[in-house]
This record gives C-alpha cells, structure tokens and sequence, in this order.
C-alpha cells in the first residue's frame, strides 16, 4: 500500500481536508481520540475527583478501571521480548477513570498519563456527528485537564504519542452473514481456497499493519493497525465484521497544539486507509460521495 498522503499545510487542521474519501451512510460505531503524556505521579483519586467537579454536569457517572499501559512506535531495534513479572508496588496503581452518562454518546477517559475521549453510537440511527466535532469536545477537555493540572501543581501535559482510532461493524442486508464473504468486503483477504482440502470456509481474522509518515517527516513516525474479526451485534446478535484501525505515533513537540496537529494527520490517515482496505462495492452501499469507487 503506498504511503499515506499528507494533510496539505494550507488546510486549517479543524476543517475536513479536501479529497478525503467521505460516505453518506459510513459504518462507524465509535471514534477514540488519545492523547498519552510523561506520567503525572501526582495525580491520584483525589485530584481526579476535584477535576470531576468541573465536569459532572456533562459526565455525572464516574466508573474505575484498570490503566491502560503505556504503548510507544520505535524503529530500528527488534521488539524487546516481555517475560511475565512480579511486582511489588508499594501503592497500588492509580486506576482509570471513566466520566459517562448513561445512555450518552461521549465518554471522557484519565489516567496519569493518558486521556481519551470516545465517541459512542448508542442507537441504530444515530447519526455520527464527524471528526471535526468530537475534536472540539476532546480539545476542550484537554484545555480544561491542563489548566486544572498547572493550578493544582500537578505538573504538566507533555504529549508522547496520539492515537487515532475508529471501530466500524460491517452487515449485510437480508441476513447474509459477513463473517464468510470476507472477500467482499476488503481486498485483503482472498476466497481462492480449496474447499475439498480445508472445509466449508466460516470466517477468519485479518490483520496488517502499515507505516506512517507526517506530512514533516520522511522516515515513518508511526504505524497503522487494521484487524477485521468475527463479532455479533449486541443488539439484535447479528453477525457482523468489525474493522478497527488505529494509527499511533509521537508528535513533533511535545505541546498541546502539537499533539491536535497530529491528531488530524492521523485522522486522515485512518480515513484513508478505510477506503484502501474496504471494496468498492462496500462503498457504494455506504454511499461513497467524493468521486471514487
């Protein structure tokens, strides 16, 4: 797949980029902006609780969960092998925090050194309110996090890596089962199999990775995640594909803006690699409108 191209620099980063690939009736189930940054050993329950007051109106339902571990793109040196430890803290970890409301689209993540904002489809009609406005919520909230962070003297948000990433779930009409027509849906798998060696196919798992690159930087900054797999629709348990993709990588600085900046770029870039992985047939269904099949 060749490299994925850049956001020109002329383009304000909050507006949608010309020539994206944009579908009228996209399969999006929920879009998650982070922002992970040098860890707050601070910022504990208490602090967090005090920020919450802020934003209780918006999110009044609070939840525990365990943190997400830390996760950084390199290059030029083959993954460390991870042996399973033993360790003995002398306080537990500081959990993460989830700021919800019931039934609401938006969830609001943190953790010491992490915050993401989620963006949910919570009913069949719902419409997805597009990138450029879960983007505002998010910044405002980050705005809102640094601000508490520097005038509780908790330290400072400090980007290391952004993700991007958006999880659709793919149907067919009439109760035909996606999870056996993987070929129809993205060019990356093929059906040419023998059929008298291995069986009636039923489904797979398929995953790839790709390089990503800025628009500053000609050696990869990060890297873009596909996985399709089997999954039931909760509500009414119908097989559908899920097609998740994330692109992680580090930001140019280590600012606030420079971090949104990123985002953007991958934003595009998850978009993109949406249309390359998915058919054209798919895209006629889901109402592809900016003048490519």
């Amino acid at each position: 797949m060749p490299s994925t191209p850049a956001v020109p620099r002329n383009v304000p980063r909050a507006s949608r980029p010309p020539g994206l690939p944009d579908f009228t009736s996209p399969p999006i189930e929920e879009v998650v902006l982070s922002i992970q940054f040098a860890s707050l050993t601070r910022l504990r329950g208490p602090q967090i609780g005090l920020f919450w007051k802020g934003i209780r109106t918006k999110y009044p339902d609070v939840t525990e969960h365990p943190p997400i571990p830390a996760a950084f793109e390199t290059f030029g040196t083959p993954p460390a092998q991870v042996l399973p430890t033993i360790q003995f803290l002398p306080t537990p970890p500081t959990p993460r925090f989830w700021f919800d409301k019931s039934g609401g689209p938006d969830l609001l993540q943190i953790q010491q050194d992490r915050i993401i904002h989620n963006w949910r489809k919570r009913e069949k009609d719902q419409i997805y309110p597009r990138y450029e406005s879960v983007r505002r919520q998010f910044k405002s909230e980050v705005a809102m996090f640094s601000k508490f962070l520097v005038a509780e003297q908790l330290g400072e948000l400090r980007p290391n890596q952004c993700e991007v990433t958006y999880i659709n779930t793919i149907d067919f009409p009439e109760g035909l089962d996606p999870q056996s027509r993987l070929e129809e849906i993205t060019p990356l798998w093929s059906s040419r199999l023998d059929a008298d060696i291995l069986g009636e196919f039923e489904n797979a798992l398929v995953q790839a990775q790709f390089l990503f690159r800025s628009s500053h930087d000609v050696e990869p900054i990060g890297r873009i995640y596909v996985n399709f797999q089997p999954a039931v629709r909760q509500a009414d348990l119908t097989p559908v594909v899920r097609l998740e993709i994330t692109t992680r990588a580090k930001p140019r600085g280590e600012t606030i803006d420079d971090g949104f900046e990123l985002l953007d770029e991958e934003r595009s870039a998850v978009v993109r690699t949406f249309a390359a992985v998915t058919t054209p047939d798919m895209h006629e269904a889901w109402g592809r409108k900016d003048g490519r099949r």
